[in-house]
């Protein structure tokens, strides 16, 4: 991978994390604008975690609170009202912020 590739990869890492790492309202906002369910927010991550692993640290901590949330078979986690109160969206939140201020 070239020096033009990975800056690529770290730009499109970034711009997913904004997503990750927005207010509960921006999420809100983005879910509504787009069309799609909440649970884009944490495909699109997925994707975002593929591009940027191995050069984005902290990526896998996101990823495992994403897993935690769809392995314990609510879909409560998954509704519009869940990015305000879902303590998992808090801390997806928070773990992005953290990448992004690094």
């Amino acid at each position: 991978m070239d020096q033009g590739d990975a800056a690529r990869r770290v730009r499109l890492v970034r711009e997913g994390l904004a997503l990750v790492a927005a207010s509960a309202e921006e999420q809100r906002e983005w879910v509504l604008r787009v069309g799609v369910g909440v649970d884009e927010i944490a495909l699109m991550f997925d994707d975002v975690w593929r591009l940027g692993e191995g050069l984005v640290p902290g990526l896998r901590a996101i990823d495992a609170v994403f897993e935690e949330m769809s392995a314990d078979g609510t879909v409560d986690h998954w509704s519009v009202v869940a990015l305000a109160e879902d303590e998992g969206w808090e801390r997806v939140r928070v773990l992005a912020r953290e990448i992004l201020d690094r």
